[in-house]
Formats: structure tokens, sequence, C-alpha cells
């Protein structure tokens, strides 16, 4: 659910196609379903999560205008630096004059400053694949190998960025649940890689010399598509991994306008996949504060229980980074998760486990439904 980065990537796509240093003074660091239930959630018979381009499949929709699709992957670093890659089309994608495709590329360091890179234009060339996650946009690539691992390169001669990232997955991947607000407007979601190891290398130029990072720390994969009017779309997402217990709590909610929340609040670890739906999952709001010119919640809980898995768990923010260009921009929050949560009979703690949260709408204040 990369809302804030896919908004942000037409914010910054308005602007130009270009990488642009955070505007903090840096130091070089050489070392990144539509029927709910309470019931545990529905997998396919293997791990494998379908990660594969769709568009082909909806291209003759009257709506495909409002098409969407990304393939995300973030690193949150041992060192306190912070990665995140989308590759992303939007739009008809019959017509390259209606549609956008590309890449963002977004370096949040560990004093708050970020460096984001952006590579998207007209006639771009791009290849989707429709079996497996094998994506190709202008010579790079975010695929699935044949191992199960990932691998994700981006380069852009504007300020000489060079990355390769590499994604082995630890957790099994979760299938959520997909929403809907009638035949028009739906959002399916997968999680091919809830907690995975990350470890690759970045290279950038900026006023300040050359840069050298070694990313190296726990890594995120999901994947996002469907059709929406990204005005009515409002979404809470979020996911924490705990490595000391090889498990991961990710949610997402998602409503369209006016219409019902749908969503829920997913387990994952290395053998078990446990799933709570609304409304058996139950969200608190209890700080906000304004970011950016939007109000976001600093801290909030989340609780429910559906008999072999219960979760009562409280997210408090920790840092917010500001994606776009300059002064325009949305916040991309980080927290740390705190809390219980027990899975057939077993509980597992939460203490100060960081992980990215977003709480999004367009518009600055909005009453959200719970």
């Amino acid at each position: 659910m990369r809302g804030v980065v896919a908004i942000s990537v037409s914010l910054i796509l308005l602007m130009a196609s270009i990488s642009m240093a955070g505007e903090k003074k840096e130091e070089s660091i050489g070392t990144v379903a539509l029927q709910q239930s309470s019931a545990s959630a529905q997998y396919n018979g293997s791990d494998g999560v379908d990660d594969a381009a769709h568009f082909k499949y909806h291209q003759n929709d009257s709506n495909i205008i409002n098409w969407y699709e990304w393939w995300y992957a973030n690193a949150k670093g041992d060192d306190g630096n912070n990665l995140l890659i989308e590759f992303f089309t939007f739009g008809n994608l019959n017509n390259p004059f209606v549609s956008a495709v590309g890449i963002v590329m977004i370096f949040m360091k560990s004093d708050g400053s970020t460096f984001k890179s952006l590579k998207s234009y007209p006639l771009i060339d791009y290849n989707l694949d429709y079996e497996k996650c094998n994506v190709t946009i202008a010579g790079d690539i975010f695929a699935e190998n044949d191992d199960g691992t990932y691998t994700v390169t981006y380069h852009n001669s504007i300020n000489d960025v060079k990355l390769q990232l590499n994604l082995s997955k630890i957790n099994r991947g979760i299938e959520a649940i997909p929403t809907s607000a009638g035949n028009d407007e739906w959002m399916k979601w997968n999680i091919p890689v809830p907690y995975g190891k990350a470890d690759g290398l970045l290279e950038y130029t900026d006023t300040k010399g050359h840069h050298v990072y070694r990313i190296a720390g726990r890594g995120y994969h999901d994947h996002n598509w469907g059709i929406s009017n990204k005005f009515s779309l409002c979404w809470d997402w979020g996911e924490f991994s705990d490595g000391s217990a090889s498990a991961t709590i990710t949610y997402g909610m998602v409503r369209f306008g006016d219409g019902p929340s749908e969503g829920g609040i997913y387990f994952s670890n290395e053998t078990v996949r446990k799933a709570i739906y609304i409304p058996d999952l139950t969200i608190k709001y209890m700080d906000w504060d304004t970011i950016c010119g939007f109000k976001k919640p600093t801290k909030f809980c989340m609780y429910g229980s559906n008999g072999s898995f219960s979760v009562n768990v409280t997210v408090e923010i920790e840092r917010a980074y500001i994606i776009g260009v300059g002064r325009l921009g949305m916040p991309y929050l980080m927290g740390k998760m705190n809390g219980i949560i027990n899975v057939n009979g077993k509980s597992y703690e939460f203490s100060d486990v960081t992980g990215f949260y977003e709480h999004h709408f367009l518009k600055p204040t909005v009453n959200w439904p719970w």
C-alpha cells in the first residue's frame, strides 16, 4: 500500500525527472477478500504470492485511466539509514501520453535528511512479465530470482546514482484481503516478503562529493495494483518486523470515498501466517500532529482477536521523512511498535520494533471511520 510514495511521485513528476539532495547538510559515511471473516486468512497452497504484472487483464476496463500498479521494497539499515525503492505504472499503459512509468528511490538517513532520485520520462522503455515478478524499466530491474531471492537495481546519470539491492525472504509471504468499492474502484495487495534480509550498495554524487553506503538490515517487499480515483482513496498501512523472533506484523485498511473500511492485520513468521479482519480489529488513535500540512497520527493502538490469533499493540512515531520536492511533499512515517501478539497459544512480545507506517488522505482533515 505504497500510497504516500505514489502520490509523492505524482508531485515530483509535475516538477521534472531529476535527482535531488536533501536540504540538510550531511557527511559521507562509507559503510542499505471481498468477503470479510474473523477466521484465519486464506492463502494459496504454496508460499508463492502473486507478484507478476496485471495490467493486460484489465486493459479494456472503461476506467483504465485510473490504473495503478507498483512493486515496492524498503531496507531498514542496521546503521540507522533506510532506503525505499518503487517501480511504478500509472494510467492507461496502451497510450504513453496518458500514462506514467518509472522508478523512484529515496534514501532516508539517520540524521533525518533524504536523498531522492526519480527516473520517469515520456516513451520510457519498460517490460512487464505476467508470469512472475520481473519488471524492467529503462535498463533497471525488480525481479524475483529462481531461488526466491530478489534483485533490484537502479541507476540515474543525474547525480551518478547506482543502486544494487538484494533481498532474501525469511518469513512466509502474505496474500492480503482485496478491497473494493464496487465495479469502478478496487485494490489488491500482496506481501511476498513481509520480513527479509536486505543487503546492497548505494552510490551517488551531490554538492558534498561522492557518497558510498553499504546497505545491510531488514527488508520488506509488497505489490499493489488496482483501479481507483486517487482523490477518493484513504488508507492505513504499516509493517514492523522483529528480527529476534523472526516475527512480522503488517496491517492495511482501505476505504474509497465514504464507503466502508476493509482490511486487517497480518502476522507472519517462518512457519505460520494469520490474520484478523475488520470488524474484529480495532484501531484507536491517541495522539496527532500536523506534519508538512497533513494531520498524522503520532500514537495509536490496535487490538483484536479471532481466537487463534490476538493482538494488542501500540505504535508511536519515531521520525517523519518528507517525500517530495523542496517544501512540497508528504510525510513518510517511521515508528516503534510495542505490545503482545498471541498466535496458536504462543506469545510474541514486540518491544521498540521499528517500521514504516502511513495514514493517508489527500485532504488535510478527514473524518476517519474508527
